[in-house]
């Protein structure tokens, strides 16, 4: 009789531990999908927040160019800025080169390109593809439009000391081959956008984010 108790002790006290661990795992792994669904979350939000500013100003930059000196790049650089997750490197093209806004800038960009990368991580393809190329091709436009203001400045500082037209201006400084680079920046972004429209990529992406 007493063995019959110990057996019977003994494969509660297994079943008990068994299920003990079956339930441990249950938990981890809906801890896992809620912490997966939170990051998830978090950078659709930002990601989304970055294709909305550039719907609103896709006609600003996308816009035919003339084949001049684009005096007016920082007003489309702000544009392109003009979010709670962008705003404060609006003053980075107010003050190019200068602390603590350059410094502030470059974390940005880094910010992005982490991004890109968390986004390629997090979600399954063809959509992490999608919004991973079109943030690094933000990342990469805001970039090449800020190196083209650091230029812009210069040029207007020289004019202030010796007037010249912009013609002249040009044969000083590399002023057009770092605009047909933003040029280039701009249309890989037009493109990874409509890839993005093509694709529906806003409906898919919100079924990832789904538990």
């Amino acid at each position: 009789m007493l063995n019959n108790w110990n057996f019977w002790l003994s494969l509660i006290t297994a079943m008990t531990a068994i299920l003990a661990v079956v339930l441990s795992v249950k938990q981890i792994s809906l801890s896992n999908k809620h912490h997966l669904f939170e990051r998830r979350l978090k950078v659709y939000m930002i990601v989304s927040g970055l294709v909305c500013l550039y719907k609103e100003n896709r006609n600003l930059i996308e816009r035919k160019r003339k084949d001049e000196p684009q005096f007016a790049i920082d007003h489309e650089f702000i544009w392109l800025t003009n979010n709670t997750y962008m705003e404060a490197q609006s003053e980075a093209i107010v003050h190019p080169l200068e602390q603590p806004y350059h410094k502030d800038f470059l974390k940005k960009r880094e910010e992005l390109r982490r991004l890109a990368t968390e986004i390629r991580l997090i979600f399954k393809k063809p959509i992490n593809e999608l919004y991973g190329k079109f943030v690094e091709c933000y990342e990469k436009t805001l970039f090449r439009m800020y190196q083209y203001q650091i230029i812009i400045d210069k040029m207007m500082k020289e004019n202030e000391k010796n007037p010249m037209t912009a013609e002249e201006l040009q044969k000083f400084f590399p002023e057009k081959e770092h605009r047909i680079r933003m040029y280039d920046a701009m249309e890989e972004l037009k493109v990874s956008y409509q890839a993005l429209v093509d694709q529906k990529a806003d409906e898919k992406i919100t079924k990832y984010i789904r538990l």
